[in-house]
Parts: structure tokens; C-alpha cells; sequence
């Protein structure tokens, strides 16, 4: 059990980390994704939030970045990670790496059809793209998991020393009906009213089911964990409370509404929503930096936010111009104030004889000529920018580029470019990729009625998992020797047309095992070493026998030659 003061103290203390970063978040969704913004600006529902958005370029580009992470980091339609222990020797064998391969798929069926992943990554790719930071809590259900991407500004977050989210504060506000049909709990027949406060108590008894709750929820380490007990009941290493903020009351003093300070002073007798405890950490935080800070600090939005503005700022001065010279404002004689002044075209504004001989008439107020050209030229550099700083060249470098490189150039564009999104990806790796798979991996080992039909083999219990990327970014960045090794083989198989022995210094098993091992082939394809030498041991000693064979049929025949002349004799 954790005490309420408790709590409240650690609500207070995570919000002060989040002030630090609430006005850069604000901006940040205003401009980016102002659907996610909601919360944190407590806007009310159904206001039109991005009508000062005129240029969308920043739009689009994060609009591939998602779906170029969504499927180069996590895709749901080929396999981005695959399970071994820290002992390689242990994975090569053979019914490990079988046993090994088929946990790697068990653990994606999970994800793709067990849960609803990949639906909430997307969501979770906006908010890291934008405030880069993204958080997801896990819903455990019969029917599988359940991942909700929290709204930014919604929760806040403690580190650990080494940077490692461990506490996780949420609010938000249910209505008074929700809350209790929720929360609640009958028995014979009748609400039990025990853990709700007196004031939604009487809310609901006055029929006012509309009045909003807000609602605070705390995810900690369990400081009543045992690690040398079964993990059974409350004795398990995450606990999660849930109670009224506000709605603090003291069993002491039933039936009476007092402040957060005088119930501090008294025992602890306070009422919670619901408590519960978890083997796994069932929250998620994803951050673009390293560090012991809580929330990310650097991101495609934030460093592109002036060229956002920049380029907003030209699209409407462009439509001003335009307006202008398309629609001009006019100075006259003050005598045509009273005429009828007409804008349709051929028609005809009638002056008087004075003001025709003095050669007056209607001409415009500003002289307006925009540089055409430079505006566009600066805008074009605005946009590819922008582009870049959202990896929108990268993740769509072939379908802007179909035809105007050569392959190799292609390929070493594309090389300099995986460098450029590697420490992102690391960012990924370490805050969001991990903690999801050591989710659903540990999940799968104790949970999951599979293993019990797939035991783990005898030689791996006791070992510890551990996730390998092989994601197409990945791929791309461990795979960046793969071009010099073909070079290398070609060298090789050139100079082997004249000198056939230089294959004689060329390891064509290492060549299958650094393939294998690059791309990330699936198991069962190469063959284990022991049974490639098996074969060639195999094959030598039946040349060996023919070459025997051979050696031996003249002899062979010769007396048998012999045999028959003395028969004939």
C-alpha cells in the first residue's frame, strides 16, 4: 500500500519536471499535431485548432516520417527483432536456434493479432516526432493486450539515475457516471460507496451524472516486493493506485469533505478507486536523448520550429500580395465617392468634365511587386529543410529520386544517410524497442499457454533473453560492410579466371555466416558448421574409396586375366 500523502507528493514533484517543458510542448503541438494538443491546452471539444496553419509542408514530412518508422523500426508485416541469450555458441546450436526462431515469431503474433501494437506505434511515432517523447500504458485483458498511447501533457513522468522512467503520473477526468459504473462495485444489490469520496456519493444520488472527476493515477515499484516469495497476490514489483484528486476522506471522519492538509495530519485511512499489482512494468516511455532528464529534449519539430513559422509567415504574405494585386485598393477624385465604382470587368466608371481635364482618375494605393522568383527559391530551401530535419529525403529518397541517380550513387546517398538517422534510432532502440519487447517477451514466458506446449530447452533455462534488431533500419545500418564484401568477391572472382588458387585465401564459410548474420537470414537456411564438416568429411572419404576402387581395378584385372589363361590351359 502507498500512502495518499505519498502520492500527492510525487504528482507535485513530477509536474514541476514537466513545467519545465510545458511551453515548448504547447508550441510544438500547436504547429504539429494540434489533434494531440487537447489536453494540454484545454481546449473544449469540437474547437477547430489548425486554421493558422497554412503551409503544410512540416505536415507532410511528418506524416512519412510515422509511416517511414512505422515500418522501418516496427513493421507489421515482416519480422523486426529476433530473441537469443548473451551466449552465442548457445544460440547456433541447432534446437536452440530452431526453439529460438519460433519464440521470435510467437512473440510478433502477439504483438500483430494479440494486442493492438502497431495501431497505437503509429500514434506513438506522432508524439515522438513532434514533443519526442512518447508514452504508451499496457492494458492486460483476457482477450490480449491493450496499448494506450497517452495524450501528451496527460501524464508525467520520474527517472531513475540512469535515465530509466520508473514512475508514471496520470490525470484525466471521467464523469460522475463513468467514474462510478467504472470503479464501482455492488453488493446485494446496492453500491458500494466505500471507495468513492461523500461528494461523488452525493452527486450521483442527486442525479448530477454529468459533473466531471478528475481522477489521478500513480504506477511505482512495489516497496512491499519480495523477490525471494512467489509473485502471487500483492507481492509483485509494480503497484498501481487509483484515486480522486481532491476527493481525499478521512474513515475517521465519515461523511465530511476536508482539505488535503488536515487529512495528512490524520492516520492514514484514505480511500482509493482501485489498487493493483503487475509482474511487468505496464508503462512505456519512448524519448529522443539519453540522459537523466525525463522527457525528450530534441526532435524533428523542435529543431524545425522556426522554419515552420518562417514558411507560414511567406504563405500568407504571398496570398497578401496576391490579394493585393489582384484586388487593389484605389485613389481618386472625392467626387467619385458618390459614383458607382464597379470592379466587373469592361466596365465603365464615369467621371466628370473637371476632373478629366485635369487628368485625374483611379489608380492604385500600393505599388505591389513581389519578387516572384526569390520568394520561391527561399521557400523551396524552407522546405527541404524541413525534409531533412523530419528524415523525409531519406524515407522517401526513390520516390522523389526514380530516375536521376545511378544505382551506386543511390547507394552511397543512402549510406551517408542511414549515419544521419542512426543516433534517432539508438534513441529508439534503448527508450521504446526494448521495454516493448521485454514486455511482451516476459509475458509470452510466463503467460502464454505456448510455452507450456514449446518448453524452453533444458540447456537455455535460467538464461536470460535479449532482443536483437533486424528491422530494415537495422539492416541498414549493420549491413553497411555488405557493399565492400561483394567488391571483394568480385575482385576475387575476377583474379580466379587466371589464378584459380587465390579461392585457396578466400573463407567462403565466413562468407555465408557474415550474410546470415547481416541480413538477418531465417533459421534453418545455412546449415550449422558441424553438419557442413560432416558432409565434407563424408564426401572425402567416399572419394577416397572410389579413388581406392580405381586404383585397385587393373590389379583386379590383370589376375583375373591370369586366372582365365590358366583355365584355358
Amino acid at each position: 500500500m502507498i500512502a495518499k500523502k505519498e502520492c500527492e507528493y510525487l504528482r507535485e514533484i513530477a509536474k514541476q519536471q514537466f513545467d519545465k517543458v510545458r511551453g515548448s510542448w504547447v508550441q510544438y503541438l500547436t504547429w504539429a499535431a494540434p489533434h494531440r494538443g487537447r489536453w494540454i491546452n484545454s481546449q473544449t471539444e469540437g474547437e477547430r485548432n489548425n486554421q493558422h496553419i497554412v503551409d503544410a509542408t512540416h505536415i507532410l514530412a511528418l506524416r512519412s516520417y510515422v509511416a517511414g518508422f512505422l515500418e522501418g523500426n516496427t513493421s507489421a508485416t515482416r519480422p523486426w527483432y529476433r530473441s537469443g541469450t548473451s551466449d552465442e555458441e548457445l544460440n547456433k546450436f541447432p534446437a536452440h536456434h530452431e526453439w529460438l526462431d519460433a519464440f521470435t515469431r510467437r512473440t510478433l503474433k502477439i504483438l500483430n493479432s494479440g494486442s493492438n501494437f502497431y495501431h497505437a506505434a503509429g500514434q506513438f511515432y506522432y508524439d515522438f516526432g513532434v514533443v519526442n517523447t512518447g508514452a504508451h500504458y499496457i492494458d492486460e485483458r483476457e482477450s490480449g493486450l491493450f496499448f494506450h498511447t497517452l495524450m501528451p501533457g496527460s501524464y508525467y513522468i520520474i527517472n531513475n539515475g540512469y535515465g530509466e522512467a520508473i514512475i508514471l503520473v496520470r490525470e484525466f477526468n471521467m464523469t460522475v457516471k463513468a467514474l462510478v459504473d467504472y470503479y464501482g462495485k455492488k453488493k446485494n444489490g446496492e453500491w458500494d460507496w466505500s471507495n468513492f469520496s461523500t461528494q461523488v456519493r452525493k452527486m450521483y444520488e442527486d442525479g448530477n451524472y454529468t459533473e466531471q472527476v478528475q481522477v489521478a493515477h500513480i504506477v511505482k515499484e512495489n516497496p512491499m516486493y519480495d523477490g525471494s516469495k512467489p509473485e502471487v497476490l500483492a507481492n509483485r514489483r509494480w503497484i498501481s493506485v487509483t484515486y480522486e484528486i481532491g476527493g481525499m476522506v478521512s474513515y475517521a471522519q465519515e461523511g465530511t469533505q476536508i482539505g488535503a492538509a488536515a487529512d495528512y495530519e490524520t492516520k492514514d485511512h484514505d480511500r482509493y478507486l482501485k489498487i493493483s499489482y503487475s509482474r511487468r512494468k505496464p508503462f512505456i516511455v519512448g524519448k529522443s536523448t539519453e540522459g537523466s532528464f525525463e522527457y525528450g529534449e530534441m526532435g524533428p519539430t523542435s529543431n524545425s520550429l522556426g522554419l515552420i513559422k518562417s514558411l507560414n509567415k511567406k504563405a500568407i504574405g504571398k496570398d497578401q500580395a496576391l490579394d493585393q494585386m489582384l484586388r487593389p485598393p484605389l485613389q481618386g477624385p472625392a467626387n467619385l465617392k458618390k459614383s458607382y465604382i464597379t470592379s466587373a470587368p469592361n466596365a465603365f466608371i464615369p467621371l466628370d468634365a473637371q476632373s478629366i481635364a485635369k487628368g485625374a482618375g483611379l489608380r492604385t494605393v500600393f505599388e505591389i511587386n513581389p519578387a516572384i522568383g526569390a520568394l520561391i527559391q527561399d521557400v523551396s530551401d524552407l522546405r527541404q529543410m524541413v525534409d531533412k530535419l523530419y528524415y523525409a529525403d531519406y524515407l522517401l529518397y526513390l520516390s522523389s529520386n526514380p530516375k536521376t541517380r545511378t544505382a551506386r550513387e543511390t547507394d552511397a546517398i543512402v549510406r551517408e544517410q542511414q549515419l544521419v538517422i542512426g543516433p534517432n534510432l539508438q534513441s529508439l532502440n534503448w527508450t521504446y524497442n526494448v521495454p516493448v519487447l521485454d514486455f511482451v517477451m516476459d509475458y509470452v514466458l510466463f503467460d502464454d499457454p505456448w510455452v507450456e506446449e514449446n518448453p524452453v530447452p533444458e540447456a537455455m533455462v535460467g538464461k536470460f533473453l535479449r532482443p536483437e534488431f533486424i528491422s530494415v533500419f537495422a539492416q541498414a545500418q549493420k549491413a553497411a560492410d555488405l557493399p565492400n564484401i561483394d567488391r571483394y568477391i568480385m575482385m576475387a572472382t575476377e583474379v580466379g579466371q587466371i589464378r584459380p588458387e587465390i579461392w585457396d585465401k578466400v573463407n567462403l564459410d565466413k562468407l555465408a555466416d557474415l550474410y546470415e548474420d547481416r541480413l538477418y537470414l531465417p533459421a534453418g537456411l545455412n546449415n550449422p558448421q558441424s553438419k557442413v564438416e560432416a558432409k565434407r568429411e563424408a564426401a572425402m572419404a567416399q572419394a577416397q574409396q572410389q579413388q581406392m576402387m580405381q586404383e585397385t581395378l587393373p590389379a583386379m584385372a590383370g589376375a583375373a586375366k591370369d586366372v582365365g589363361l590358366k583355365l584355358a590351359q
